[in-house]
């Protein structure tokens, strides 16, 4: 093999792959034969060469060492750069192949050449990536092969390569552990989907999820543990994303999810049901953990640190809050006021510890109308349809009365005396729902009085009040995550990767 000057093989092919240039490394193998007097280098799509062998360098910069970082512009005549830069626009239109004849200089001696240029892609055999070019004398053939038994092997190279480069990309462009993004990929990505925002105004969102307690995983079962627990997290979020989000991880145990063409409003939703999943799930040798998830929507004009510390600090304000909650950066598309507004009364349906009665089926129940008041309310903000909020309408009104019927036969059974008087506060609250349901299926009552019903009278005023009440004849909750050593102080910053959690 003849390689470039003051370079060995193994070096030129570590820049190569440095530079995202592994195919070429291929070809040179297979392009460049010692003693045939070919001409063989590649350039980038900013014109600049790559590589030449000697043959090329000694036909386009007599007398130096390397073609490496020059300009065709800064080598060749004007006449013959319009009929280089003609061939090299034939390849960037898609053709296979451009080949002109041209007159070069060699030990004094000017004399034909005929020069071909091939495309070189990337992994999807689709972008192209650079340009190679062929230059031999007209009148001594290549010995080894003809230019089309060349480009035969050329494109048979590229097959063969494509596996090689398939995983070279994943390997850097994924974390090792999890298989997830690494942060490389996610803000490649991140850049392509501002753009995207910026010019054709389609919205972009993110999730900042970072697991409650990560720390405590890792002292008290070990950092392999801990391992396990990122590995069955990142499956289990990457099962339950839709096709156009994107998992990544962060750092430590932190993870992003990049949520394109999704308002403030569907990435909400989207983080409660992850948050609710995640917390019903059973993880390897922990059994069960929590995360607390911020949530922001891409500004237009916004850089991405600027986009990502808003997300930051509603995952503090999550953090802060207890935990195992979801907090939303103020929605960028409303007025200040408008905005404020909203996320308060988003994140008045935030679970927290205080609010667990101590039997696991009723706080699931409780949760579940959390769920269902915040994925309404994504739905009112975003301005869904008409048939998709009467399906959520008609599923959380199933929720309320299925909880009702499972809270009466728990407390009955805990002995709670006053059952009788809670039964028919359940059977008002339930003819005042199927009532509404009625109404608002015939157009009578808007999506905005379910949504008040929902909140104001079965949480608030029923759940957070009546409720309470029987909580002492239950089992006691677990206190563990409300101990005093287990709280962040007031102003205390959120745990970042790499910090205690």
């Amino acid at each position: 093999m003849e390689s470039c000057p003051l370079m060995k093989e193994n070096e030129l092919n570590e820049i190569l792959a440095r530079d995202g240039m592994i195919p070429m490394s291929g070809l040179l193998a297979l392009m460049m034969p010692s003693g045939e007097g070919l001409g063989f280098g590649v350039k980038g799509l900013d014109g600049r060469y790559q590589l030449g062998n000697r043959v090329m360098t000694r036909l386009l910069h007599p007398g130096a060492e390397s073609l490496t970082g020059k300009l065709e512009s800064d080598l060749l005549p004007t006449p013959l750069l319009r009929a280089l830069a003609h061939s090299d626009e034939t390849i960037i239109n898609g053709a296979a192949a451009a080949s002109l004849e041209v007159a070069l200089a060699d030990n004094g001696q000017t004399s034909q050449y005929r020069w071909l240029k091939l495309p070189i892609l990337g992994a999807d055999s689709k972008q192209l990536c650079a340009i190679a070019s062929m230059i031999h004398h007209l009148s001594v053939a290549p010995r080894s092969a003809t230019i089309q038994q060349a480009l035969d092997r050329l494109q048979q190279a590229h097959f063969d390569l494509q596996q090689t480069v398939l995983e070279l990309e994943q390997m850097a462009s994924t974390d090792r552990l999890t298989g997830a993004w690494n942060r490389r990929r996610l803000e490649e990505c991140v850049r392509n989907e501002m753009d995207r925002l910026d010019r054709y105004e389609q919205p972009l969102s993110l999730l900042l999820i970072d697991v409650d307690f990560f720390k405590r995983i890792n002292d008290q079962h070990g950092h392999p543990a801990g391992d396990q627990v990122l590995q069955a997290l990142t499956s289990l979020v990457q099962l339950r994303l839709r096709g156009t989000d994107s998992l990544a991880r962060w750092g430590g145990e932190e993870f992003v999810v990049l949520c394109p063409n999704s308002r403030r409003s569907a990435a909400a939703t989207l983080a409660e049901r992850l948050r609710r999943q995640i917390a019903a799930a059973a993880f390897p040798v922990v059994g069960r953990l929590t995360v607390s998830i911020g949530v922001a929507e891409c500004k237009r004009g916004e850089n991405w640190q600027e986009w990502f510390e808003r997300a930051d600090q509603a995952l503090y304000r999550a953090k802060e809050s207890g935990r195992n909650q979801v907090q939303l950066a103020p929605d960028p598309t409303m007025p200040e006021s408008t905005a404020e507004y909203v996320v308060a009364n988003f994140v008045q349906l935030v679970w927290r510890p205080a609010f667990e009665s101590g039997d696991e089926r009723i706080d699931h129940g409780h949760r579940q109308l959390f769920a269902d008041a915040n994925e309404l309310l994504g739905a009112i903000l975003s301005e869904q349809s008409v048939d998709r909020v009467g399906v959520m309408v008609d599923r959380l009104i199933g929720d309320v009365l299925e909880h009702f019927r499972d809270e009466e036969a728990i407390v009955a059974a805990a002995g709670f005396p006053g059952i009788a008087e809670h039964k028919v506060l359940h059977a008002e609250l339930a003819s005042k729902a199927q009532k509404l349901l009625e109404d608002y299926r015939g157009g009578r009552q808007g999506v905005g009085e379910v949504f008040q019903f929902l909140t104001y009278d079965v949480v608030t005023k029923h759940m957070l009040g009546a409720d309470r009440q029987f909580f002492a004849y239950l089992r006691p909750a677990a206190a563990q995550d409300n101990a005093p050593g287990n709280k962040r102080q007031k102003g205390q910053h959120p745990v970042r990767p790499g910090e205690t959690s």
